[in-house]
């Protein structure tokens, strides 16, 4: 009878001991995935991938309807939206990831504002660009408030102010855009200030522009706000166009939409430096060099 129980017992210890070892294996699973980038727009494509160790089953469900059970690939939603994406792996572990669809842009469409795209800012003489975006217009007028007269008929207008006599303080100037579908003309304040001379110290605008870049950036790869830093970025140097080239390290190269992306994946990046190729014309940034590495 005492036979019977030490071996009862040996059972029940060695099932107990097999039944722990598969909970720790199965606890200790820690899922390595990634979605990107997680704001997208309609038709575009949401890249997945895992690289789970010791993983050999998958099961994606992105949440309308598609689903995959491969370890990586490209999926694409038709309709905006947020969609909640669940990964198992294993058929144990599970991970979770949202990602955001927002419509095309409407900024080509006849039933869009018409803007005025341009500095706030500037210098006596010094060459401003203006561009009017968006509304599907054909015909422009622009007057610039300095002579009372019509000052260009091009979509995109450069224009110098003259040099004021009174140079104690700035000068506002109202900028107005006419266009042949607007009723009313567009307006947009601008403020001069007097023009540096020979007794001004040197300021290099590039540099300053980089280290603005860089600052930002480092937000983005700190885990700072995205949006804000991002679209920050976007409107104020490249003239909306995310699609704008990014070399890095002078080895690899991204559009800056998808390089902004990837710093919030790419934990411990420390931008080192940023240089800039803007275009002569528009003065849009159309090319970042960035210099980062990780400590």
């Amino acid at each position: 009878m005492n036979s019977k129980m030490t071996l009862s017992a040996q059972t029940f210890l060695i099932t107990a001991g097999i039944l722990l070892v598969l909970y720790w294996y199965t606890s200790e699973i820690e899922i390595q995935a990634r979605v990107y980038p997680v704001q997208q727009v309609v038709g575009q494509p949401i890249r997945y991938m895992d690289s789970t160790s010791q993983a050999d089953q998958w099961r994606w469900e992105f949440g309308n309807g598609q689903e995959s059970w491969r370890s990586r690939g490209v999926v694409y939603y038709y309709q905006p939206g947020t969609y909640l994406i669940r990964l198992r792996v294993n058929k144990e572990a599970t991970r979770t990831f949202t990602v955001v669809i927002r419509p095309k842009p409407l900024t080509d469409r006849r039933d869009s504002l018409v803007r005025i795209q341009g500095p706030s800012t500037g210098y006596e003489r010094e060459k401003l660009v203006f561009t009017a975006v968006g509304g599907g217009a054909s015909q422009f007028t622009w007057r610039f408030g300095a002579t009372g007269q019509i000052d260009s008929r091009d979509q995109t207008a450069i224009y110098s102010y003259p040099t004021d006599e009174d140079r104690s303080r700035p000068r506002t100037y109202t900028v107005e855009l006419m266009t042949d579908v607007t009723k009313y003309p567009i307006r947009k304040q601008i403020t001069i200030v007097r023009g540096f001379n020979r007794f001004d110290p040197p300021v290099d605008s590039l540099d300053f522009v980089g280290s603005d870049i860089r600052q930002q950036l480092q937000q983005i790869a700190d885990g700072q706000s995205f949006n804000t830093h991002y679209n920050y970025l976007l409107r104020k140097y490249l003239c909306n166009r995310n699609g704008s080239l990014v070399q890095i390290n002078n080895t690899k190269a991204n559009d800056f939409y998808s390089y902004c992306m990837g710093l919030q994946f790419d934990k411990g990046v420390h931008i080192d430096g940023v240089s800039v190729v803007s275009d002569s014309t528009t003065s849009c940034i159309t090319r970042l060099n960035v210099t980062q590495h990780k400590p």
